[in-house]
C-alpha cells in the first residue's frame, strides 16, 4: 500500500518533467478554453478580453518557468489533497 509521503514523492518527480506537456496542452487553445468556461458558466461565451489575457497569459510561461513554478510544491499538494477529503 502506497503512503502519502511515496505519494507526494511520485508528483514531485512528475512535475519536474511536466513543463513541456502543459506548454503544448495550452498553446493555440484559447477558443477551446473560452468554450469549456462559457459551458461551465452556463454562458454563451467570454469575453474577448478574457481570452486575450488568458492566451497572453500562457504564452509568457514557458515550460521552464512552469516546472520552476511547481518545483518544491508537493508539501503543499499534499496538504491540498488532504483538504479535499476533509
Amino acid at each position: 500500500m502506497t503512503t502519502l509521503e511515496l505519494a507526494k514523492k511520485k508528483w514531485a518527480r512528475k512535475m519536474a518533467r511536466v513543463g513541456a506537456r502543459w506548454k503544448k496542452a495550452v498553446t493555440d487553445k484559447t477558443e477551446a478554453f473560452a468554450k469549456g468556461m462559457a459551458r461551465f458558466l452556463g454562458i454563451p461565451d467570454i469575453s474577448a478580453e478574457k481570452k486575450t489575457a488568458w492566451s497572453e497569459g500562457v504564452g509568457a510561461v514557458t515550460a521552464e518557468d512552469f516546472a520552476k513554478a511547481v518545483k518544491g510544491k508537493e508539501d503543499k499538494w499534499a496538504t491540498r489533497l488532504k483538504e479535499a477529503f476533509l
